[in-house]
């Protein structure tokens, strides 16, 4: 595979927050030269802000980060063309974040502005179906940004039993048991941040527990799982920049099966690189890179490629990863496009 397509969410201009992206668009990564091609806009939707696959489907799935939330389901055609299935409302407001079930069966979403969490079918042709559970939660943190629940990010780990919920705004990890079909029952609180964490993003850690990046108090968490199998102890805690100032950052990715983490500083406009030691020993630091704009949003991994999604300054940059340290070094490829917000690897 030379060529690898990319999906990148934009926020657009009638998005919250507005942007100059025209919805998702299709972009082509060289894997010989790092270099990128294409951009154009493979589906015309509202703030296509985060992007999730269907585990087994030709399947795309986009939320709708709008004051009234919305996620849309696309049908994968040859050629990365892209064909609108429908959409369905999220019951809730700013929806940031989805994940698509391992089963395929449904597709989860986090509504940032009033921090519920919205659980959607997957009728027969792929498209998403009105929420079978909206899942609404209380709480607030010590931080002027936490004065209500914010959910930021959704996943079904561990094969698929329950769905787990980071939200900013109440420096928790919500759990939820599914059933059955898939429906979350409510749980509870599966981890707790120190005060003002702002937990964001989320990955499994290689040895088991969670990393999560917080975006208030700009640190890599690491969350350990207790003998009881329901939920997780706090461990540590590392910077995720070494610059100084408000930073923010945003996401957090790790290779498949490897333990190098990877993190965007918006404020700071870099990814930082850091090991992940065996036998609980906190993350390590390992180098600091600049993103190659501004604001990078999210960050992906494309086999040895890293793309960020720089969103004040519309650029999508390439950042290889040394062969032997895994560090980002920046190749100097760019292109233009308007509010990137999520590259997602077809």
């Amino acid at each position: 595979m030379t060529h690898q397509l990319l999906w990148v969410g934009t926020y657009t201009p009638g998005s919250d927050p507005p942007g100059s992206g025209a919805g998702v668009h299709r972009v082509w990564l060289d894997h010989s030269s790092g270099e990128l091609s294409g951009g154009e806009a493979a589906a015309a939707t509202t703030g296509p802000s985060y992007l999730a696959a269907h585990p087994t489907r030709p399947l795309l799935y986009s939320v709708n980060e709008c004051t009234t939330g919305r996620v849309t389901g696309f049908a994968v055609r040859e050629g990365g063309e892209l064909t609108e299935l429908a959409d369905a409302s999220t019951g809730g407001c700013a929806p940031c974040h989805l994940t698509v079930h391992p089963d395929g069966r449904h597709v989860s979403v986090a509504n940032y502005a009033d921090g519920t969490v919205s659980v959607h079918p997957v009728g027969a042709d792929g498209a998403p179906l009105p929420p079978v559970r909206v899942l609404p939660h209380t709480g607030s943190g010590p931080d002027e940004r936490q004065q209500g629940p914010h959910a930021h990010h959704v996943r079904v780990p561990r094969g698929g039993g329950e769905l787990l919920v980071a939200d900013l705004g109440t420096d928790e990890l919500r759990r939820h048991p599914l059933t059955a079909d898939a429906r979350p029952d409510g749980g509870p609180v599966a981890a707790r941040f120190p005060p003002g964490s702002g937990p964001r993003h989320v990955v499994s850690h290689p040895d088991g527990g969670l990393c999560v990046v917080g975006e208030l108090d700009s640190r890599i968490h690491v969350l350990r799982w207790e003998p009881c199998g329901t939920a997780l102890r706090w461990e540590t805690a590392v910077a995720a920049t070494e610059r100084t100032g408000e930073n923010h950052p945003a996401a957090v990715v790790r290779p498949e099966g490897g333990r190098r983490l990877y993190v965007s500083n918006r404020g700071a406009g870099t990814v930082s690189a850091f090991e992940l030691p065996a036998r609980g020993a906190p993350p390590r630091f390992l180098a600091e890179t600049p993103s190659g704009g501004t604001w990078p949003r999210h960050v992906a991994l494309a086999g040895r490629y890293l793309v960020a999604a720089n969103q004040d300054t519309g650029l999508l940059a390439v950042l290889a990863l040394d062969d032997e340290t895994g560090v980002p070094v920046d190749t100097g490829n760019r292109m233009q496009l308007g509010s990137p917000a999520c590259v997602l690897p077809a």
